[in-house]
């Protein structure tokens, strides 16, 4: 019987088309491994990891995945995660740490203009955190940031931009796993029914509903080695 959460994952795995072609065809995750994920509220809010928490236990039980580690404080930025990421992330020693960050770096500064300089400290904070989990031998996943308001012309969506390709390079130069969620979120506006009336993936333009749960953990979980046949439940 197909289960609640792969037939979530069906219905948006429809709306974002598929895997990139660098999304990796094996299984990265192994028996035991722990995942944490820092970031922000999204992150805090916890959607898209009990979505993770609940494939994992359903899909792959002989792995035994432990419950993922939320690490996410609502309303931080880079420069908040740096501080704790030693704490929260290191110490922690996992075999996985997922970054989401840069939201607030960009929705919380929009009253003033782009500054260069900002963008500059957010892609040295980023790169840092990665640092610090390669050296202790983690595996990276960063997160593009989603969007913030329904809308791909937004002042905000407009600046992101900026950001996921300062985290692409970062990836690129320290040969981690990139996620743009960013493009993943814009792929699936294009779907939205002509007839339905306010925000359609998200509760209020940036937070996410059931649909962008699921986005952002297909994103994850692709970056895993998951196929689209697995996380569809027609897979064994």
């Amino acid at each position: 019987m197909e289960s609640v959460i792969t037939k979530l994952f069906a219905l948006v795995l429809a709306l974002i088309g598929p895997a990139p072609t660098d999304t990796p065809k094996e299984l990265q995750i192994k028996a035991g491994d722990q995942i944490v994920c820092i970031g922000d509220s999204i992150t805090q809010g916890g959607g898209y990891l009990r979505n993770m928490d609940t494939f994992f236990k359903e899909q792959y039980p002989d792995l035994k995945i432990p419950k993922i580690i939320n690490a996410g404080i609502g309303g931080q930025k880079a420069e908040d995660l740096i501080k704790r990421f030693q704490k929260d992330v290191v110490d922690r020693k996992p075999a996985f740490v997922t970054i989401s960050i840069g939201i607030n770096d960009v929705w919380h500064r929009l009253k003033a203009p782009h500054d260069d300089a900002i963008l500059a400290t957010y892609k040295e904070n980023v790169a840092k955190m990665v640092d610090m989990a390669q050296t202790a031998g983690i595996k990276v996943i960063i997160i593009a940031p989603t969007l913030i308001q329904e809308d791909p012309a937004s002042e905000g969506n407009k600046r992101l931009p900026m950001y996921i390709a300062a985290e692409k390079q970062i990836a690129a130069d320290k040969k981690c796993q990139f996620v743009d969620l960013h493009e993943m979120f814009l792929t699936a506006l294009k779907q939205k029914p002509a007839d339905a009336k306010g925000n359609w993936i998200t509760g209020d333009g940036v937070h996410m509903n059931d649909k962008g749960n699921a986005v952002m953990s297909i994103g994850i979980l692709r970056a895993l080695g998951v196929s689209d046949e697995k996380l569809a439940g027609k897979a064994k």
